[in-house]
């Protein structure tokens, strides 16, 4: 994993650019009323429903591949829907 290849400098340039981003990111937050650790932990929530684990692990498919799953197993197993 990582940035292999990447040289230290190259590592630390990155690092200053995240930092852009992350502080862009809190201060567009603050000046929006928006509690990001909130915000996060719905989002992971919402994308553990989305994503289930045991289904998406190594893939990249949209998440409407894994709900039409879901509910083609859900009326396998009630077939008055």
């Amino acid at each position: 994993g990582g940035l292999r290849g990447w040289s230290e400098e190259e590592k630390v340039h990155l690092g200053e650019e995240l930092s852009d981003v992350l502080l862009y990111l809190v201060r567009l937050a603050d000046m929006c009323d928006v509690d990001l650790p909130t915000a996060v932990q719905r989002k992971l929530v919402k994308n553990g429903v989305k994503y289930p684990a045991e289904q998406v692990k190594g893939s990249s498919a949209k998440y409407t591949k894994y709900t039409q799953e879901l509910d083609t197993q859900a009326g396998s197993l009630n077939p008055d829907q």
